[in-house]
């Protein structure tokens, strides 16, 4: 036998199943070339000199691990697809005396045939845009343009490895299936699943349970901290809440259609239901599959941009000065006069005014709160009742200092305003030294406070500075060395262009290191300096790379649910087509049997699209309260961009609906 025929045998079986593996390979080189493309974007050297390079190479990992995931997944699904509708094929090449061995031989050059050309297309589509890749990531990040062109042999090389090593799995996989049935199985195979399937009623009840537990768990949660921790248990619900309504509560939704005569009893209805009864059990997980890629879509895409687009407000929240001055470890009066001073003198060496100083000093305490009650406790010596939160603590004098109306407070009296937590309590006992509550300050607004919001938070005040120092040392006593000390800080505006706050910032950190160079051990100042452009260029760096991560994995989703509705409309047509046929032989008319048609496609393809807009809905008080993990508290600019990235993606999704539909008729022999 000619050495060559297997492989001449091969090629001849993907060209005459081009409709099916064409777009599995350019599947396959898309997803490749993104995975280079986020290789050769970590290695890159050029990146790697530029301001926020570590965050951006860190995010960009994240993305590598994640697409190598996803293609594994999507790769074994799509090949499922093929070997269903190959199986018919091998079985009448087993029939027609080819053994199974033969088979396996045709297989293997087939496999290699794909993926060489998926590789070696995924190397070359990568490497073609690679650098306008790079120039959107850091058009969208603010950094500086690098020149030249490179070509990451590693990330060739590894993306490579990888994918070689995906095809040869896939092909061993099709090789136990092809050895463990015999022809009669194989020529069957497309038919399986056939007889209609029963209700099972427990697996619909647990996914009712399930996507229930989920949508609970993303709107009752009000921390974002516990939000964080409970988000990827909600995700498991939800994912598996989805899997088991589409398995078991569509054939149940489907039944009832069926016992609903005024509506079953229409020719379209009748054709259409009864037909999706006895397929959506092999349609289930795919249906499953388009609503959860469609949802991972939807939430990372309208995240990412949200938080793009908030970047500034985050900014302002974190910096709302120009300038923010730290300086900590119980400084002395002093000391404060020195640091305000050195302050003053840089402003005025780099030629600038100062505008709206604000200084204050603050101390940060850790306790559980459960009612009135507060514990300062070390959860590694005992597990407190209550739920972790943060006292942020400043004297009567700083608070009088800017408020609109001066208070007065008495030893064991303090204000209280909540940042983030539960409000109602007449007094705290904190560690059994009773604070009794004056009053709530409802308008209390202090800069730079308030910054994080991960834990509940409580503003205190209290009468003077002994007070303070005795909740100091009550948490000293617990914390040891890890206590918490007052931070003495400086905001203000300068009025100064870019290089004036460049001189300003060289020349206070020179003034701070010359002080403490004419200090002994003890009376040196640590504090830290803040630019709010600096900061500003940063977050660019930082939300910009998660936008460009959102959307590029949104990208990747969004092919794989096109291949998937591509594979399910092709798949289906296949099956209908003999159905349709009888149809039409039986007296049906043409446009009875389009009407059935379109009713069974509309039902079957805009399903998931419904069930994903569910689940982002419920999903949106959790991706508004991990969205303030960031510091972005807009979740009116949230709600804006998820209806935009909604009606761009039901766009989409019509135009892939409208390509798909068109390849499903031309199969069944319906040209609309």
């Amino acid at each position: 036998m000619n050495r060559f025929f297997y492989g001449k045998l091969a090629f001849g079986n993907l060209k005459k199943n081009g409709r099916l593996y064409l777009p599995y390979m350019l599947a396959a080189i898309g997803i490749g070339a993104m995975f280079y493309i986020m290789l050769a974007l970590t290695a890159d050297e050029g990146i790697g000199k530029m301001p926020g390079a570590a965050e951006l190479k860190m995010i960009m990992g994240l993305g590598c691990g994640v697409i190598m995931v996803f293609a594994v997944i999507f790769l074994f699904y799509t090949n499922s697809f093929l070997m269903k509708r190959r199986k018919k094929e091998f079985g009448l090449f087993h029939i027609l005396g080819m053994e199974k061995r033969h088979i396996g031989k045709m297989m293997f050059w087939e496999t290699c045939m794909v993926g060489f050309i998926s590789i070696a297309g995924a190397a070359a589509a990568g490497v073609v845009l690679y650098k306008l890749v790079v120039l959107v990531l850091l058009r969208i990040t603010g950094l500086e343009v690098p020149f030249g062109f490179t070509i990451s042999v590693s990330g060739i090389g590894n993306m490579a490895i990888c994918f070689a090593a995906i095809f040869l799995a896939t092909m061993l996989y099709n090789l136990v299936q092809v050895k463990k049935a015999n022809a009669i199985e194989l020529l069957h195979s497309a038919n399986q699943g056939e007889k209609e399937p029963k209700t099972r009623w427990f697996l619909a009840i647990l996914g009712v349970l399930a996507l229930g537990g989920g949508y609970v768990i993303a709107i009752v949660a009000e921390d974002p901290l516990g939000a964080l921790l409970m988000f990827f248990v909600a995700v498991l619900l939800v994912i598996l809440g989805t899997y088991c309504l589409f398995t078991a509560g569509s054939i149940a939704l489907l039944k009832i259609m069926r016992k609903n005569k005024t509506y079953f009893y229409k020719t379209k209805h009748f054709i259409s239901v009864s037909g999706m009864i006895y397929r959506m059990k092999q349609n289930a997980v795919g249906l499953a599959n388009i609503c959860i890629l469609s949802t991972m879509v939807l939430v990372m895409v309208s995240g990412t941009i949200s938080l793009y687009l908030g970047m500034e407000d985050i900014i302002n929240t974190q910096y709302p000065r120009d300038i923010a001055i730290t300086g900590s470890g119980s400084l002395t009066d002093g000391q404060k006069s020195d640091l305000k001073g050195m302050f003053q003198q840089a402003a005025a060496e780099s030629g600038q005014s100062v505008e709206g100083m604000v200084e204050y000093t603050t101390l940060d305490v850790a306790v559980w709160k459960s009612g009135g009650n507060m514990v300062i406790a070390n959860p590694e010596d005992e597990q407190p009742e209550g739920t972790l939160c943060v006292l942020e603590i400043l004297t009567l004098e700083e608070y009088n200092r800017v408020a609109k109306e001066p208070g007065q407070l008495q030893d064991d009296e303090i204000f209280v305003c909540v940042r983030q937590g539960e409000a109602g309590d007449t007094s705290y006992s904190l560690n059994g030294k009773n604070l009794r509550i004056k009053e709530y300050l409802e308008d209390f607004q202090l800069e730079g406070m308030d910054k994080m919001i991960i834990y509940d938070g409580y503003f205190l005040v209290v009468k003077d500075r002994q007070v303070m120092q005795e909740l100091y040392e009550m948490q000293k006593a617990v914390y040891g060395e890890r206590a918490s000390v007052e931070t003495y800080s400086i905001f203000a505006d300068l009025s100064g262009d870019p290089g004036q706050m460049e001189r300003y910032e060289e020349r206070f950190l020179g003034l701070l290191e010359e002080y403490n160079q004419t200090k002994g051990e003890g009376e040196t100042i640590a504090a830290k300096l803040a630019l709010k452009d600096e900061r500003r260029e940063e977050m660019m760096v930082f939300c910009g790379g998660f936008l460009f991560l959102g959307v590029f994995l949104g990208f990747v989703f969004l092919m794989a649910t096109v291949l998937i509705i591509y594979y399910k409309q092709v798949s289906e047509g296949y099956e209908d087509k003999g159905r349709f046929e009888i149809m039409r032989k039986v007296g049906m008319s043409p446009k009875e049997v389009k009407a059935s048609i379109h009713s069974q496609i509309m039902k079957v393809f805009f399903l998931p699209l419904v069930m994903a807009g569910v689940h982002l809905t419920m999903a949106f008080p959790m991706m508004n309260r991990l969205l303030m993990l960031f510091n972005l508290r807009n979740p009116g600019l949230f709600a804006a961009c998820t209806v935009v990235v909604v009606c761009i993606f039901a766009g989409i999704y019509g135009i892939v609906f409208g390509i798909t539909a068109k390849a499903y008729y031309q199969i069944v022999g319906e040209q609309r």
